[in-house]
């Protein structure tokens, strides 16, 4: 019982961390370019929600993104609402591969002996199989793929040294967030890309 609650109590944590890194930043409607007054307006009214053209692929995502601005669907099945498309935006997305080192758990000298061996490693081995192997958060399960996110949802240290135009593709490079106490192995592993993304407003019917 202590093992399995201490696992949980792990796994939490690293979770966190990365979760940490992606959602930094959490005005998550600035994309929109809403005022506070209209966003809290649109909030009296109902629920907000954002939905991107490559995270969300369900049915209902794929009839909202074919709606204009301004057009609605309603929904009349158990819970009875209508949504409404407020806003389309296309936003540059990032994307890469991490290997991520906890610096509340190694020493910095174990941490860099650690990444310069895996360099070297990976002279022999894919990136996603070294990060399998060696990353301390819940990502290396999907070999440290970052997935889609925005570039001011990260710290503004990780954007100048990991987004920053002068790497260049497949480039792999280490990197500190030292106030955070996590350091990284990064592989840019994709090009930035525009996504869209919609502003709906949920309302009850």
């Amino acid at each position: 019982m202590k093992v399995l609650v201490l696992f949980l109590i792990v796994a939490i944590f690293q979770l966190n961390a990365q979760n940490n890194l992606f959602q930094h930043n959490l005005t998550v409607f600035d994309d929109f370019g809403l005022s506070e007054k209209e966003i809290a307006d649109y909030k009296s009214e109902g629920n907000l929600s954002i939905f991107n053209k490559e995270k969300h692929n369900s049915r209902l995502a794929s009839k909202l993104f074919n709606l204009k601005v301004g057009q609605s669907i309603k929904l009349k099945k158990a819970n009875k609402k209508k949504l409404k498309v407020l806003k389309k935006v296309d936003v540059e997305h990032y994307r890469l591969n991490y290997i991520f080192f906890d610096g509340s758990q190694l020493d910095y000298e174990d941490i860099e002996k650690q990444r310069d061996k895996i360099l070297q490693m990976n002279k022999t081995y894919s990136f996603p199989t070294l990060a399998q192997m060696y990353s301390m958060d819940m990502r290396k399960n999907v070999g440290g793929d970052s997935g889609w996110f925005k570039k001011r949802s990260t710290p503004q240290d990780f954007q100048d040294a990991a987004l920053s135009s002068r790497r260049v593709a497949n480039e792999t490079f280490k990197v500190d967030l030292i106030s955070e106490n996590w350091y990284y192995l990064i592989l840019k592993s994709y090009s930035p890309i525009l996504i869209e993304e919609i502003l709906v407003l949920e309302t009850p019917l």
